[in-house]
């Protein structure tokens, strides 16, 4: 696939800041938000380095990061940037965690990477190109068998979709054992578009959690909408994506009454 010069800054600038976050793996130093989630100084240290790379090659591009908040440009085009998804993780030396890129253009993705520093997998995408790890081209599962397929989710920190989601899980754990929360959505989702897992859900998602991998997830096949079946965008507020043989099935056990 030929790479538009976009899609060359993100892997670039995911590939750099995947290395500060290996260096830094292991020696680290933990602050907490107002929210209790924790940042840590490699946070800041990859979105710095993702910043001036980003920057540097289109500097009239807007840019959301989650460590800096919005800046805004005359431009249709934004850069969506999470320097460090599953901080948690990464705090207690569990390898699950990734660099997550993308870019919008009129309220839709259009360029995604994931960068996994720790197997060096890269997984991105470009609208309307596929979706790629590291050069070969991936595809979602073709499970659709419930009670044997595998299915990851995340939610926000407020009781509200915890207790939501606590309750999708029983249901879902119930006909299914196979259910993790492995905790960074963006790799997740990427392991959704290459056939890994068959599904990720979540409740009170923050957009850098999931522009780069809903892309990725489409580009492969699969389908992403809300928990009522719409088909996803940014205003949404929740998100299921599937390998789109499972699709149905999920969002039927998402919304049944307790």
């Amino acid at each position: 696939m030929k790479k538009s010069g976009e899609l060359k800054t993100a892997i670039d600038a995911a590939r750099k800041a995947g290395r500060i976050l290996l260096d830094d793996y292991g020696r680290i130093t933990i602050s907490y938000k107002k929210d209790g989630t924790i940042v840590t100084n490699a946070d800041i240290e990859s979105e710095r380095s993702i910043l001036s790379t980003l920057k540097g090659k289109f500097p009239e591009y807007s840019v959301l990061s989650e460590e800096s908040g919005i800046e805004k440009k005359d431009s249709e085009y934004l850069w969506v940037v999470d320097p460090l998804d599953g901080t948690t993780n990464y705090s207690i030396r569990n390898p699950f965690f990734n660099v997550s890129i993308a870019l919008i253009y009129k309220s839709e993705s259009i360029v995604g990477a994931v960068y996994y520093p720790f197997q060096d997998e890269l997984f991105y995408a470009e609208k309307g190109k596929g979706a790629f790890l590291n050069d070969e081209e991936i595809n979602v599962s073709n499970a659709d068998d419930m009670e044997k397929s595998v299915h990851t989710f995340c939610h926000g920190s407020d009781r509200e979709s915890t207790l939501k989601m606590a309750g999708i899980w029983r249901r879902l754990k119930l006909l299914n054992p196979k259910v993790r929360q492995i905790g960074a959505g963006a790799l997740e989702l990427s392991y959704t578009a290459c056939g890994r897992v068959d599904s990720f859900m979540m409740i009170n998602m923050n957009l850098w959690d999931v522009a780069a991998g809903t892309l990725l997830v489409r580009e492969a096949g699969g389908k992403v909408t809300d928990f009522s079946g719409r088909e996803f965008d940014i205003n949404c507020s929740d998100i299921l994506a599937s390998n789109g043989r499972l699709h149905e099935k999920l969002l039927q056990i998402i919304n049944q009454d307790e």
